[in-house]
């Protein structure tokens, strides 16, 4: 008796016999040693980074299993990929394995094979089988008995009511709840939360994809894309390609659900914003839908579409930016100029975009339609100072419309952001310099003469006035403030602290407040090798805190202070940066010192939510009221985006070798 697993791994087999022999593979290997999903995905994720070594130790933490079977699962794979002759498969002691490509062409076969393998695979795991409940569920009016469940996934009553857990924290997600009675089971919620849950999860790809390979003017894609451009000239409607895509998909979501009798009700949506002109639009495309395909289309389902456009963003240059809109950018630019001290208030394009853009946004974050942004991993790593000035212009909005603005369109924020830092100018080379001080004039001369050798080659004025002289056209006639006090001004973020008696920390501080990073050695003098360590805790939370620690001790900072600073930044978004490393630091700035601690990590450790595996985490402080120091991102975004970087690092994770790294990797930043 042949199990209903064992049945469908039987037919998988066959599946892919053609494209094995193509590959130099026999059937009997392939029916023997048809790799399982968790070595598939070991197997595609080695595929995806040829040339990049992985360790056993990291797919062990990601897929939460011993080393001995990730270590089985890797002699399988290298098994499997013997007797193809278009990779290679090399494993090294301390480095661990990755892939090395033969034949182009023939990896590119090899590959498409074993994602369609691994597509095959997931209905016997847990993950494809929640999917699998899911859509089943989603495409009832009624609740399904348990029975039937099982009959539809091939598992027994005690696999599936354990799937019925997975399923149930996934449509939560979304608003929706999963009901269960002795026998029988349904997901109860709105039509547009379902709608969302079916596209989120991928579970219409399958269809869509099947859609677009039609061939011919009868695909059901075909037609929807033709009604949506036609409609769009007729009206005069400007649009994107991405967003005519999304447009079509949006569409062809609703038509399945329409044709299976699901449809937005009225108690699903309270609509406050002015439709027009969307809505004309989206009543005619509607118009002609329903015409084509046979369907009587409801009053709700052209207000949904109707706002789906609006939350788009195609405006016209005749659009007016509301003075709602203008005041709610003005207030968050105000908010990065009080904890930053990078003032972009008075940049009218800046603002003129990001009101456009926030226009549109703030219909997408009310009714949850925010867009998806494949560069976000991207964006994150290459304009990272842009990034975390988004993250804090994105908590304004969260704040005002108490709900939470997703990673991809804080990439699109942090585009705009970064575009206005880089052409920022800055004007002349020598600074005037006013220092306020409540000190006695005769105390004032040792710290004035102690400022003019440091900085005499930089600085054309050094006044010193006390808090009382202050004028307000000061504040124009002076580049750099300077304060003995932490005051008002230093609260402010209007003056930079600096010690009476100034030694060379201090030093270090002030000329990166007044210069700026002016060469490489700048940057490399505030990554401290007393604040360098290697596998310094397992769980996220205490490697940040040991961090913390170390550098409040170093630097004699409140330790308090400093760490709920850190973990509130923790709190609001994952600190991974991509390519393994990790960038834990201060929400709003609570020192004067500009400082970089790291800790290397030679067994990778889970970093967030999304299982991202981190081996080097840099804990960044920049110094409070510095924007010149704020600029160390553009230089860190050189280590983020350098894929090799942790890879070169971990065979010798000493601190000098971390130095030779991180100035390969800056050099470019300062050729002339």
């Amino acid at each position: 008796m042949i199990s209903c697993n064992m049945y469908y791994y039987i037919l998988s087999c066959g599946l892919y016999y053609s494209i094995y022999l193509t590959l130099g593979l026999t059937i009997e290997r392939c029916i023997i040693l048809l790799l399982n999903q968790r070595q598939l995905e070991i197997l595609l994720e080695l595929f995806e980074k040829p040339e990049v070594y992985m360790t056993a130790s990291y797919f062990s933490s990601k897929h939460q299993c011993s080393l001995r079977t990730i270590q089985n699962d890797i002699r399988q794979i290298k098994t499997e990929l013997e007797s193809t002759n278009c990779v290679i498969f090399e494993s090294t002691t301390r480095k661990g394995c990755r892939i090395l490509i033969q034949d182009s062409s023939l990896f590119s076969a090899l590959k498409d094979s074993y994602y369609q393998q691994f597509s095959s695979a997931t209905l016997n795991y847990p993950n494809g089988r929640v999917n699998q409940i899911l859509h089943l569920l989603l495409k009832e009016h009624r609740a399904i008995s348990l029975y039937d469940l099982e009959s539809a996934v091939f598992v027994s009553r005690s696999t599936l009511l354990n799937d019925l857990k997975g399923v149930s924290e996934v449509v939560a997600r979304y608003n929706l709840e999963l009901l269960r009675s002795s026998n029988k089971v349904i997901i109860d919620g709105s039509e547009i939360n379902k709608r969302l849950c079916l596209m989120d999860q991928n579970l219409i790809i399958t269809n869509t994809v099947a859609a677009l390979s039609e061939q011919g003017s009868n695909s059901s894609i075909e037609k929807i894309k033709n009604i949506l451009v036609e409609t769009f000239v007729s009206f005069k409607h400007p649009i994107t390609e991405a967003s005519l895509n999304n447009a079509i998909i949006q569409l062809y979501v609703a038509l399945e659900r329409m044709q299976d009798w699901f449809f937005i009700e009225p108690s699903d949506m309270e609509i406050a914003e002015n439709l027009e002109p969307e809505y004309t639009i989206s009543k005619e495309i509607f118009s002609r839908i329903g015409k084509e395909f046979f369907l009587r289309i409801p009053e709700t389902e052209i207000n949904y579409f109707a706002l789906y456009m609006k939350g788009q963003g195609s405006f016209n240059s005749s659009d007016v930016i509301s003075s709602d809109v203008d005041k709610l950018i003005l207030d968050a630019l105000e908010e990065i100029r009080d904890q930053y001290n990078i003032d972009l208030t008075d940049n009218l394009n800046l603002r003129i975009a990001l009101s456009l853009h926030t226009a549109s946004l703030i219909v997408r974050i009310k009714y949850n339609m925010q867009l998806k942004n494949h560069l976000v991993d991207y964006i994150k790593q290459t304009f990272p100072q842009g990034y975390d000035l988004g993250i804090y212009f994105a908590s304004h909005l969260q704040k005002v419309f108490h709900k939470k603005v997703t990673d991809d369109e804080i990439a699109f924020l942090a585009i705009h952001l970064y575009t206005a830092l880089a052409n920022q100018h800055q004007e002349g080379e020598n600074k005037k310099v006013l220092v306020i001080s409540s000190m006695r004039q005769s105390e004032n001369i040792l710290l004035k003469q102690t400022l003019l050798n440091w900085f005499s080659d930089i600085t054309s004025e050094l006044t010193f006035k006390t808090p009382e002289q202050i004028e307000d056209k000061d504040m124009d006639d002076y580049d750099i403030f300077l304060t003995t006090e932490r005051n008002h001004y230093y609260d402010a973020g209007l003056a930079f602290y600096v010690d009476p008696f100034p030694g060379q920390q201090d030093y270090l501080n002030l000329k990166l407040a007044i210069d700026g990073f002016q060469s490489i050695e700048d940057i490399t003098s505030i990554f401290y090798k007393d604040l360098y360590s290697i596998g310094d805790g397992k769980k996220r939370e205490k490697i940040v805190e040991n961090m913390c620690q170390k550098s409040s001790e170093y630097f004699e900072l409140d330790g308090a202070e400093f760490k709920d600073a850190v973990f509130q930044r923790e709190n609001m978004r994952s600190t991974y940066w991509g390519n393994g490393i990790a960038v834990p630091h201060p929400l709003t700035a609570v020192s004067s010192d500009s400082f970089v601690a790291v800790t290397e990590l030679p067994q990778a450790v889970v970093w967030d939510d999304q299982k991202n595996m981190v081996n080097l985490v840099l804990l960044v402080c920049v110094g409070k009221n510095s924007s010149k120091a704020f600029q160390l991102w553009n230089y860190l975004a050189k280590v983020f985006s350098d894929k090799h970087f942790v890879e070169r690092l971990l065979p010798d994770p000493s601190y000098e070798h971390f130095i030779a790294l991180l100035k390969e990797a800056i050099a470019g930043s300062f050729q002339k």
